[in-house]
Order: structure tokens, then sequence, then C-alpha cells
């Protein structure tokens, strides 16, 4: 109990400190958090470190949401990731060989909250950084409508609260090859968009 409590402090101490009240203001501080796919999906981790993957990110944004009192689910999608994210030249070779010529399977999310009996999608994947590289960031949503989704659903699935253990099963299924290909795939990514911040 203790910890929930905790948690449930971590998350007014965010809302305060960062002065985020309204659901446009929380989903910015989100959203601009730096990307990075470092296998961490811990909420207070993404937000003391200030870097998270996708599922990192919408387990905060999430719960931050809901901490402002709005009914809020994450999605998971299968997507073939990088079918979706441009090539840019900077890129490593590698990176490049990848984006061109393979299909990366992965479990992207998105946020859903209810707002007037409808339910509007968040994807806070990508921060403003990106935005000159042509990834899909969102800088400008003012609260109307859904966002644009970083990738491009092929399946969706139903909300899962322990989303952590959901995912690693989901990726616990893929074959070995698709395991190696989408570590391969995120991890230069990462490290190029690391690059970018320095």
């Amino acid at each position: 109990m203790e910890s929930v409590l905790n948690y449930k402090e971590f998350l007014e101490s965010i809302l305060d400190s960062e002065k985020a009240t309204t659901v446009t203001e929380i989903y910015h501080l989100v959203r601009n958090i730096p990307y990075g796919s470092n296998g961490n999906r811990d909420p207070q981790e993404v937000y003391r470190t200030k870097v998270g993957s996708c599922s990192g990110k919408h387990i905060l944004l999430r719960d931050l949401l809901r901490q402002a009192g709005h009914q809020v689910e994450i999605i998971t999608m299968f997507t073939h990731f990088n079918k979706s994210c441009p090539v840019h030249e900077t890129y490593p070779l590698e990176l490049i060989e990848i984006s061109q010529n393979s299909e990366v399977p992965d479990f992207h999310h998105y946020v859903r909250f209810l707002i007037d009996g409808i339910w509007v999608k968040l994807d806070a994947t990508w921060h403003d950084a990106m935005l000159p590289f042509g990834f899909v960031v969102n800088n400008e949503w003012n609260g109307a409508g859904d966002t644009k989704l970083a990738s491009v659903p092929l399946l969706e699935y139903p909300n899962e609260e322990e989303l952590t253990e959901f995912k690693r099963g989901l990726v616990a299924s893929l074959k070995e090859e698709d395991r190696q290909l989408r570590l391969k795939y995120f991890t230069l990514v990462t490290r190029w968009i690391s690059q970018l911040e320095k």
C-alpha cells in the first residue's frame, strides 16, 4: 500500500512542479521527454532520466492523466515501426539499410482518453528535437481531436493494465531473428537520437 501511495505522491509532485493541469499541458510535458529505447519502461525512471521509449512515456502519460482525474487507457498495436519513420541522411549506414530494406516488427503504444463520451488518441512518442527530421512530433496538438500516430497499426490489442509484462510477452512471441532485428533497429535509432541531443 505504501508504494502505491508513494507513486501517487510522485505523480502529484510532477503535476505540481511542472504546473501541468490540463490534458494538453500534461500531454506536451510527456511528449517532449526525449525518445530513447533503453529497455526501461518504469515511468518514474522516464521522468527522472528524461528519456523514454513509447512504452515508458505512454505509461507515464496514462498515469499522470489518471492522477488528474481522467479516464485513460493504453492501446498496443502490432506494426512495422520503421515503415512510418523517415530515413534521414545522417543515419548510420546500418540504420539506413534496415530502414529501407526490412520490416521491423514492434508493439507500439498510444494513450486513449475519454472526453465527452469520445475516445481521443494521444501518441507522445517523438519530442520537439525530431521535428526537423520529418518525424510525427504532434507539437501543435491543442487538445482537440486525435494526434497523429507514430506508426501505422496492423493489429490492435485491448487495453492491458500491466503493460510492461504484456509487452514482454509479445516481444518474446516473435521469432528470434525478428527480435534481433527489432533490438538492432531501436538501438541504432536511440544512439542516433542521443547524438543529436549533444
